[in-house]
């Protein structure tokens, strides 16, 4: 466990985070290990939201289970105000909550781009401009990390409504950052690569053993997936001190699989 203290004494919260192999986990136990008490977010998944909980709580951290849609408005400003109701107030917020169809575009119905857009545009959006009234109310500035993709930059087929959504929160977070930059409040997000998850599980890209060997030797850097938790050490450091000059940046974690494949 870190011995590293930066966040100690305060509050973060991360959504999309109930998952045992999710990123939003991974951000978690890594804010927690640096001394920050988490608060945790997802629509479902209630059982393992309270393991989750028991983790944090493991490493000496207070912890809060919020369920909460981020895809309804009214839900987001719901979630900001259980966390400082249970926490006392908000200095980190994750935007990790995201969701994903593998489907052509030819393919995609409008109920599937309507709940990929709702979590991972509107979701965002919402989440993060409550969390800045949070801040700005609290009068000391804070930290806000979207966690965007790779796919921010990278077109790939059967991934074009998700990574629409992705870019699009790119620019949205460099323009909360010029925004709220008076505040106080940095805004940075963060890409990942291909990280083992739930997610990428259905992914074109692991169906077949000659599918997955391709795809982890299109990674230059050790030819093999991102485990959560260093998604989570980039959030960490976006989210410290270390960061207090870093505003509207993008940090790929993705061992470089984008110069790799272009």
């Amino acid at each position: 466990m870190s011995r590293d203290k930066s966040l100690e004494g305060k509050v973060a919260l991360v959504t999309g985070a109930a998952l045992e192999r999710g990123i939003g986990r991974g951000i978690a136990l890594v804010l927690a290990e640096r001394g920050a008490d988490v608060a945790i977010n997802d629509v479902a998944h209630d059982d393992e939201a309270a393991a989750r909980v028991r983790e944090i709580e493991e490493r000496g951290r207070r912890a809060a289970f919020v369920k909460a849609d981020v895809a309804v408005p009214e839900e987001a400003e719901r979630l900001v105000g259980a966390t400082v109701e249970q926490l006392g107030r908000l200095d980190v917020f994750v935007n990790n909550a995201g969701v994903q169809t593998w489907q052509e575009l030819t393919e995609v119905t409008r109920d599937a781009w309507d709940w990929i857009t709702g979590v991972n545009l509107h979701g965002a959006f919402a989440c993060c401009r409550e969390a800045a009234a949070q801040m700005r109310r609290q009068g000391d500035g804070g930290r806000i990390v979207v966690i965007s993709s790779v796919h921010a930059v990278m077109p790939f087929p059967t991934m074009g409504v998700y990574g629409a959504t992705k870019q699009a929160v790119g620019l949205l977070a460099g323009v909360m950052a010029r925004e709220w930059a008076r505040y106080g409040i940095t805004v940075n997000h963060v890409g990942p690569g291909w990280v083992y998850t739930d997610i990428t599980r259905d992914s074109p890209g692991l169906r077949t053993a000659d599918a997955r060997r391709a795809t982890l030797a299109s990674i230059p850097l050790r030819h093999r997936p991102a485990d959560p938790r260093e998604i989570g050490e980039a959030v960490a450091f976006l989210a410290s001190e270390a960061a207090s000059y870093v505003t509207g940046a993008y940090l790929r974690v993705d061992g470089g699989i984008v110069i790799g494949k272009y």
